[in-house]
């Protein structure tokens, strides 16, 4: 076994505040996936910008709001998760202190029967 530090910075790009990104690793020979740990302060934004690839940001704990496409916010909270096309712009917004996991990839995103999609 071996342990490792995370390397984390704040991020302030496309007008974010508050957030706090913990990267790990790349994974090798794979479509490029990569996963990312956001701790995103109550108030905090990761400012809008355009998907490069899907993404996945899933809500481990606390709650907020996300926003595609020019379109309204919509909450979002633990046990929840948005999913961001190639080419999409989005935006996301913490109403408290919200810990997140973001998942980039070029893969195919299989959600079957488990994953129910929530309308407003």
């Amino acid at each position: 076994m071996r342990i490792f530090a995370l390397p984390a910075r704040e991020i302030s790009v496309h007008s974010s505040h508050g957030v706090v990104m913990d990267f790990l690793p790349r994974i090798a020979r794979t479509d490029g996936t990569r996963v990312s740990i956001a701790r995103i302060g109550a108030g905090g934004t990761i400012g809008v910008h355009r998907a490069p690839v899907r993404q996945i940001f899933a809500v481990v704990d606390g709650r907020g709001e996300v926003a595609a496409g020019g379109g309204p916010r919509r909450l979002i909270e633990a046990g929840q998760a948005a999913v961001w096309e190639p080419g999409e712009m989005h935006q996301s917004w913490a109403g408290v202190d919200m810990l997140v996991a973001i998942v980039e990839t070029a893969g195919e995103v299989e959600l079957d029967e488990h994953f129910v999609e929530i309308h407003d």
